[in-house]
């Protein structure tokens, strides 16, 4: 079976973009999955319709460019905390025939099943769409109140403490449902908390602790997140483990080559390396 290739956290760049092509024609994998934050950060009402042009007109060119390069690879998408929800339609619009969207859903690609989520925890920054109360526990954000977009708009919102609901729990529960987790990778843009793979540069574990509880309890044999980006660099690893199940995070910082991993699905640690770091 073909190696498949992950990666996270483009941001619109298209230095980025382009490598991840270019690894793609290459080496021609079995599947690309870019595991959240795909659009050019942009606030405001004028940010949701940048994000918009983005996806309608880059994202789709690139996705076209693949296709022709290496027609057997399927790209997996999946929004990330600084993609304004409102554009979803606009993969939508393309799902199935030039990609496969991952969030809140389950699929089969080359006989492997996949599934994903874009939700995190709530965080210090003002774009909400993707954000969640975590499992229900008491919990401190440090920023309540930001904007989620609706019809193409920036709306304020302030999540209420004294409603923690619903929860990354609540999505994960209802994930599971639909796909046997013991054998299904999980690409999921937070990653678990208290891990390697989820460090910010005051080496503060940031990471969901639903997620940490859901692999705890159902062992999927890889985990693929993203979200913090300085976490290999300051964990010093992209990767971790938690039981039997893998959990990568191959960052996106301080280096101007893409960073991802390789891995073939049926052979995860034999096959896990990444392609800056080795």
């Amino acid at each position: 079976m073909s190696e498949w290739f992950f990666t996270s956290d483009l941001h619109g760049q298209s230095a980025l973009y382009e490598q991840v092509l270019a690894l793609t024609a290459s080496q021609r994998p079995g599947a690309v999955v870019i595991g959240g934050d795909l659009c050019p950060h942009a606030s405001g009402d004028d940010g949701i319709r940048r994000q918009r042009v983005f996806l309608q007109g880059f994202l789709v060119e690139f996705a076209r460019r693949m296709r022709e390069a290496s027609p057997a690879t399927e790209l997996l998408l999946l929004m990330g905390n600084d993609d304004w929800g409102s554009n979803l339609d606009c993969l939508e619009r393309q799902d199935g025939r030039l990609w496969r969207l991952l969030h809140e859903r389950a699929l089969s690609v080359g006989g492997v099943r996949v599934a994903g989520a874009s939700w995190v925890p709530i965080t210090p920054f003002g774009l909400k769409d993707w954000e969640r109360w975590d499992d229900g526990a008491e919990e401190s954000p440090a920023r309540l109140d930001g904007w989620v977009s609706r019809a193409g708009r920036a709306a304020p919102h302030r999540f209420d403490p004294s409603r923690r609901t619903p929860t990354i729990a609540d999505a994960l529960q209802a994930l599971v449902a639909s796909t046997p987790a013991a054998e299904t990778v999980f690409v999921l843009h937070s990653p678990p908390h208290g891990t390697r793979c989820d460090m910010i540069g005051s080496h503060l574990h940031v990471g969901s602790r639903a997620v940490r509880s859901f692999v705890e309890r159902f062992q999927p044999p890889l985990v693929l997140s993203g979200h913090i980006h300085e976490s290999p660099r300051v964990s010093s690893s992209y990767r971790d483990t938690i039981g039997s199940t893998v959990v990568v995070n191959p960052g996106q910082f301080g280096t101007s080559r893409v960073c991802g991993v390789w891995f073939d699905p049926r052979r995860i640690p034999a096959t896990l390396r990444h392609n800056v770091y080795g």
